[in-house]
């Protein structure tokens, strides 16, 4: 399917081929495919471009360009993606960390410095890349983190592992359902935001992921709602809320904490424009 003498050769007409597929970043999916097919890092292609992969290599990376130009993303392919510098497992049970996020856990992480906030809980934890890359780059004393889906948990805990974060305790739960009867001084989460119509819309890309850590209901707010209701139980005075939001909702979700006696509410824009991180205070 691909010609290619060598690294420089097949990526161009992997990349090629991606273009003719309708891909929106050819020339990085094909990169990332590649180093990990030559376990290499991505930034080590161009000293590698007069190498010849071996046929065996050859094969794996034909089979890994045709299922990303069937839309199935990079990450899920070869099971691993980055995240604040660190590698996360993932599988379909999981989402795929995005670059968005990591301004959520910048932004945590700045909190937690000025204001020295310890304990910590991650709600919708997914892969656990929030709440590991908090416990290794942050200095905090305690962290939870919850989710519903078992399988979810599981690869949090194999993520947690991998990148030697142990001051976490994996909790499943629907929401604050199980969560012990103590206070944070910090809750963090990226929740299911996304509504049907919308979800009826995104890119292919986006329907390998799991639809339950996506969608929400009550067109997309359910959990900002049930998030900004019951947090006075297990929130310390004085202490912050900071999640993802859908960019679509950003002022309703804003007058949902208003309406809760949130202050200090500051949107936060992503690396595109759009609002998509709230900090909050509870008073």
């Amino acid at each position: 399917m691909l010609d290619g003498e060598n690294v420089y050769t097949l990526l161009k007409t992997a990349t090629k081929f991606l273009k003719s597929k309708g891909l929106s970043e050819p020339k990085s999916d094909a990169e990332v495919l590649l180093s990990f097919v030559l376990q290499t890092k991505r930034s080590q292609l161009p000293l590698l471009r007069s190498q010849k992969p071996t046929d065996k290599q050859i094969l794996q990376y034909e089979n890994y360009v045709l299922k990303r130009s069937n839309r199935k993303p990079a990450a899920y392919i070869i099971g691993v993606a980055d995240f604040m510098g660190f590698e996360f497992k993932v599988d379909k049970n999981v989402l795929i960390p995005r670059p968005e996020t990591e301004i959520l856990v910048e932004v945590a992480l700045k909190i937690a410095k000025e204001k020295n906030k310890k304990p910590i809980l991650d709600l919708c934890t997914g892969s656990g890349c929030i709440a590991i890359s908090l416990a290794k780059l942050g200095i905090f004393e305690d962290i939870v983190a919850s989710d519903i889906s078992v399988n979810a948990l599981s690869i949090a805990k194999e993520n947690a592992l991998i990148n030697n974060a142990f001051n976490i305790k994996f909790i499943e739960s629907d929401i604050f359902e199980k969560i012990p009867d103590c206070k944070f001084d910090m809750i963090v989460s990226n929740p299911p935001y996304v509504t049907e119509y919308e979800y009826a819309n995104l890119e292919p890309e986006l329907k390998f992921e799991p639809k339950n850590a996506l969608t929400a209901q009550d067109d997309g707010l359910f959990f900002y709602k049930e998030i900004a209701a019951n947090t006075t139980k297990y929130l310390n005075s004085n202490g912050y809320i900071i999640l993802e939001l859908n960019s679509n909702k950003a002022e309703d979700i804003r007058q949902i904490f208003l309406d809760n006696k949130y202050t200090d509410i500051e949107i936060i824009n992503d690396y595109s424009g759009l609002p998509r991180i709230l900090k909050a205070l509870k008073s």
